[in-house]
């Protein structure tokens, strides 16, 4: 593993809590959790670590999720509205918003768990998710640019990455179970670290 589960599951319930707070649903909030995961990464730990986006499949458990549009030739393509984002790092692909999954599908059954694997261990096509945690990316570098061009433009993304990676601390040093955040009408109020409990790992 390229980070600890510990620190994996900080670094998804951080992220988790700012997004909640920013009343986004964390099951389709991959941006932030791709941006601030790969931020944390860099400042914390001196890891090269790149957001990618575009088409994700996972096989959870015998269920496949897709996060990809249909073309009109009858191919799928990570370009579109259907998108997902994920971290690459020293070779390795993380998923921190693979925890978030389990709330926002119940009716899937998927369950809580940390998404870390080798990029070697990606499948070779989308058609090729026969067990459980295979997985497969293509990366959308034009269209993912664009979007994170227009996302970028708000001021609060560059707060929000600086509140997470300063809430964030290396297991064992304990982690605040709170922080103190400015709220939209400039009040200070108590932010909870919030996020399900993991349970193993894909």
């Amino acid at each position: 593993m390229l980070i600890k589960q510990s620190d994996y599951h900080r670094i998804y319930r951080v992220i988790n809590s700012l997004v909640v707070n920013e009343n986004s649903n964390p099951a389709v909030a991959s941006m932030y959790f791709s941006t601030f995961g790969a931020f944390i990464l860099e400042q914390h730990y001196k890891i090269r670590a790149t957001p990618k986006g575009g088409l994700a499949a996972y096989n959870f458990g015998g269920t496949v999720l897709l996060f990809a549009d249909h073309r009109e030739d009858g191919y799928v393509t990570g370009a579109g509205d259907n998108f997902h984002c994920w971290v690459e790092a020293d070779g390795w692909a993380i998923d921190f918003m693979a925890p978030a999954f389990a709330e926002t599908a119940r009716e899937l059954g998927i369950a809580s768990k940390m998404f870390q694997r080798p990029l070697t261990a990606m499948a070779p096509s989308i058609n090729d998710l026969s067990g459980s945690g295979d997985f497969f990316y293509q990366s959308e570098p034009a269209a993912m640019a664009r979007r994170f061009a227009d996302w970028h433009k708000h001021a609060v993304i560059g707060d929000l990455a600086g509140i997470a990676s300063n809430w964030f601390r290396k297991s064992p040093k304990q982690m605040q179970p709170s922080i103190s955040v400015n709220d939209r009408q400039g009040k200070l109020r108590d932010l909870p670290l919030t996020g399900s409990s993991l349970i193993g790992a894909w």
